[in-house]
C-alpha cells in the first residue's frame, strides 16, 4: 500500500505546477511540430522568455515560492528542449 503524502510545511501548497505545465507545452509542442527542430527551437524560446518575465513578474509581487518555481521552469525546459534540439540537429538520435 502506498503511505498517504505528507502535507507541505505551514500549510503552503506545493509550487512544481510550473514546470508540470511547461513540460507539457514542450511535448506538445514537439508533437504537433512533427519533431522539426527549427520550430521546436522557436518554442523552447519563447517558453524560457515567458518564464522568465514570469519569475520577474512574481518577484515584484513578492511570492518567492512561485520565482523558484518559474526560474526552474525556464532552466529545465531551456536544458531539455534545446538539448533534444541539438541530438536533432546532430542526428545523433538515428545512429544504430
Amino acid at each position: 500500500m502506498s503511505e498517504p503524502q505528507v502535507p507541505p510545511p505551514n500549510g503552503e501548497k506545493p509550487y512544481f505546477w510550473p514546470i508540470a505545465l511547461n513540460l507539457g507545452l514542450l511535448v506538445l509542442a514537439a508533437l504537433g511540430s512533427g519533431a522539426n527542430p527549427n520550430v521546436l527551437g522557436a518554442v523552447v524560446l519563447v517558453l524560457v522568455l515567458v518564464n522568465s518575465i514570469a519569475a520577474a513578474i512574481m518577484s515584484f509581487s513578492g511570492r518567492v515560492h512561485y520565482v523558484v518555481a518559474f526560474i526552474l521552469s525556464a532552466l529545465l525546459i531551456g536544458l531539455i528542449g534545446f538539448g533534444v534540439c541539438a541530438l536533432m540537429l546532430s542526428n545523433l538520435g538515428s545512429m544504430h
